[in-house]
């Protein structure tokens, strides 16, 4: 019967400490803020209609407000003060083994401003770019290293944009560029504190507990040079820096010292006489996104003045990728009073986790883009474009202990651009409207495990993406 007793409360003493953690994963580890924010969304989706219509192909071909995500030098090609805001939509129908794996659709914002300028012959121009999605100021998500997740779509694209960039073309033939841009992550901290009863968990329990997210912004250079030799020949060149984007959350239950004045988050046990201090503290860290530097090469021919064509590739150093699967500690403390040792039982210590490297491959990415002339008229024109680009997956065939998820990706993308032009006295300059589509084929990858134990074991993957946007410029000359 004493056995019984004993077994009977080891097991409401692990509920109970089930229901921490619990409380921990569903509070803490899903965290969203809710004010809505993809690390660089541009790099998957592009920025700009313009721009993403033609392949992202327009490194030595670009002057409106994209350019200050594609190449800053071309800032200073502007000839008029420009104003643009536009609005895009992706969606995602990824799968593994047939099932949905539900990463949510991405919409926002893209805006921006172009300001030229000329200070003794030498002109300038300054830019703003800013992307802001429309659900997030910021969302980290952690989730279980065993858990199979598609590494550069699930969370990686979630992150409000901005840059800053300044232009000069000291001669006809050259522009040169560069600035800073910015993103957003957040740090989170989780805090129960309470009373746990052992014998009635679910009923004379009371836990409280807070939250406290912080916002806060990274920093890294972009810049870029264009050369025109001839009027109708134009080459880029850009370097876009490294950055990573730390997921950090700390969760505490109770105080790790006991009866410590400066600690708010106290844990006590009851259900037997007097109540007794638990504590339980848990330390994730682990990069939330990570984007690697960049150096694209472009070049863009226009044999006639109603068509020009775009090539370029660029060089990802995904060999520097670091692994989303981080690091825990966890720490479990319960000074159990002597009474009750034989029947509550804690752990003298939980195993957390290590990091495992991601093992990812440096990639080149050929882009293509044309346009060209379908209407022009005195004060109406307007342009048809097209554009495809090819991105190997960086991401190694997953035969152990990861289960990071890509594809190899074809992007096809069409556009279309109206302008109106001459409209003095109503406005001294110009107005542009584009719009694109684009669409993104994931082929079918079978992940092939090494182990015959593995608790995941191989896997398939597959998806597609369609995604689309327009956007209204306004030109001041």
């Amino acid at each position: 019967m004493h056995h019984d007793a004993t077994h009977a409360l080891s097991v409401r003493a692990a509920r109970v400490l089930a229901l921490a953690i619990l409380a921990l994963g569903a509070s803490g580890l899903s965290l969203a803020t809710a004010a809505r924010v993809s690390a660089q969304p541009m790099d998957t989706y592009g920025m700009g209609s313009r721009s993403v219509a033609m392949g992202g192909a327009v490194t030595a071909d670009v002057e409106d407000f994209s350019a200050n995500y594609y190449n800053p030098a071309g800032l200073a090609r502007a000839r008029a003060a420009r104003i643009g805001i536009g609005y895009f939509g992706a969606f995602h129908e990824m799968s593994v083994d047939d099932l949905d794996s539900n990463i949510d659709p991405l919409r926002g914002i893209v805006l921006g401003l172009v300001v030229p300028g000329e200070i003794e012959g030498v002109r300038f121009a300054f830019g703003l770019g800013v992307h802001l999605n429309d659900d997030y100021i910021s969302r980290t998500r952690s989730l279980p290293g065993r858990r199979p997740r598609w590494e550069l779509y699930d969370n990686r694209p979630r992150r409000i944009f901005l840059a800053a960039h300044l232009a000069i073309r000291p001669v006809e033939w050259l522009t040169i560029g560069g600035g800073i841009s910015f993103l957003s992550y957040s740090t989170n901290t989780l805090a129960i504190r309470g009373n746990l009863d052992i014998l009635m968990p679910e009923r004379r329990s009371h836990l409280e507990h807070e939250i406290r997210a912080d916002l806060t912004t990274i920093r890294y250079p972009q810049v870029g040079v264009q050369v025109q030799p001839l009027p109708e020949l134009s080459f880029g060149a850009v370097y876009r820096g490294q950055f990573a984007l730390d997921n950090k959350l700390q969760a505490l239950v109770g105080c790790e010292v006991p009866d410590d004045p400066f600690c708010t988050t106290s844990l006590s046990f009851t259900g037997f006489g007097d109540p007794f201090p638990g504590y339980f503290s848990l330390l994730s860290q682990a990069v939330n996104a990570f984007v690697p530097q960049q150096i694209s090469l472009g070049g863009s021919w226009s044999p006639t003045p109603d068509f020009r064509l775009n090539v370029e590739v660029t060089w990802v150093n995904w060999s520097a990728y670091v692994s989303p699967v981080g690091r825990s500690d966890i720490t479990l403390r319960i000074a159990v009073p002597e009474s009750l040792r034989d029947m509550i039982r804690v752990p003298e210590s939980i195993m957390g986790s290590s990091p495992q490297p991601a093992l990812f491959q440096d990639r080149f990415v050929p882009r293509i883009g044309a346009e060209g002339v379908i209407l022009r008229e005195r004060m109406v024109e307007m342009r048809g474009r097209g554009g495809f680009f090819y991105e190997n997956s960086p991401v190694p065939n997953q035969v152990s202990l990861t289960n990071l998820i890509d594809s190899d990706r074809f992007v096809f993308s069409l556009g279309l651009g109206l302008r109106l032009s001459d409209l003095r006295p109503l406005l001294p300059g110009f107005i542009q409207a584009d719009f694109h589509f684009q669409y993104s084929l994931l082929p079918e990858r079978v992940m092939t495990k090494t182990s015959l134990v593995d608790p995941v074991g191989d896997f398939r993957a597959s998806g597609q993406i369609f995604a689309g946007g327009a956007t209204i410029e306004v030109g001041f000359e």
